[in-house]
């Protein structure tokens, strides 16, 4: 669409590279970033059962968590593969070696192909089988140290991606031996409020003015707007989620940012992210 409207804009072969799975980890690959074992399927086949236990597996094109397994019994694979499948836009799954770790998100904008990383996100999910997320939380508390290696790995993912311009929200573990793992990006915000909401608040940075400003063919300007903040959302699941959410909000009002509609349709029965009940986000 950039293109044809002669705007800057990512190239469609890094929309490819960004929106499917498996050509993200052919990508990676070929840059000499380290990846999991993985495999590209629409059923079970010989070579997963050489594999190394835990597995995960996942539609190779679709985001918020759906259809995400973690397996631990070769036998599980059949119903996961089956299940990421009928998800899956293209109908094809991922099966992938797991990485252990706690997991981070990594937003960032690009302008002409020179990277600038905003903010890292802490994220919480449900753990395994299907890791839906639970909250998110900026600045991520890692140090200084770590972080040096997070951005020497996540700027050569952009650029194995073939990202130039705009928004992107990369995912990665720090493992337990101190190693930055590459888990996917997206070359866009990152949802869940993290671009629209979390982002802004925590570092006073203007995220959404900045993609306008390099979809004009404008660099962005890093110029705060606003004191940086502590800024987390917490999603809500049950309706004891909800409960502790309204009693943190008559205890604590001045951190309340939002707290958004509610759903209870799926209380206790959620499946992906877009079957949360709501959440609320709060600063300090």
């Amino acid at each position: 669409m950039a293109a044809a409207l002669g705007l800057p804009g990512n190239s469609p072969e890094c929309i490819e590279l960004s929106t499917n799975k498996f050509a993200m980890r052919g990508a990676f690959r070929r840059a000499g970033l380290p990846v999991p074992a993985f495999y590209r399927v629409d059923h079970v086949v010989d070579e997963l059962y050489k594999m190394k236990l835990p597995l995960i597996v996942k539609p190779t094109d679709r985001s918020g968590s759906r259809a995400i397994t973690k397996i631990n019994d070769f036998a599980e694979l059949p119903a996961a593969i089956e299940n990421a499948v009928q998800q899956s836009f293209e109908k094809q799954a991922i099966v992938e070696e797991y990485i252990e770790g706690d997991e981070y998100s990594y937003e960032a904008i690009s302008y002409q192909g020179r990277h600038t990383n905003l903010a890292v996100t802490k994220k919480f999910t449900t753990g395994a089988p299907h890791f839906i997320e639970t909250g998110h939380l900026q600045p991520s508390g890692l140090s200084d140290e770590v972080l040096a290696k997070v951005h020497e790995v996540m700027y050569a993912a952009l650029d194995a991606l073939k990202i130039t311009d705009g928004a992107s929200h990369g995912e990665f573990k720090i493992t337990p031996d101190g190693e930055v793992r590459l888990i996917e990006i997206g070359s866009r915000m990152g949802g869940d409020c993290i671009g629209s909401d979390l982002v802004p608040l925590s570092t006073g940075y203007d995220f959404m003015e900045m993609v306008i400003d390099v979809v004009c063919g404008r660099a962005p300007r890093l110029v705060r707007k606003s004191a940086p903040r502590q800024a987390r959302i917490t999603f809500l699941f049950t309706e004891d989620d909800v409960a502790e959410m309204k009693r943190y909000a008559a205890t604590h009002p001045d951190e309340i940012y939002r707290i958004s509609e509610l759903d209870m349709s799926h209380a206790g029965s959620v499946t992906d992210s877009s079957t949360r009940i709501g959440y609320y986000i709060t600063t300090l």
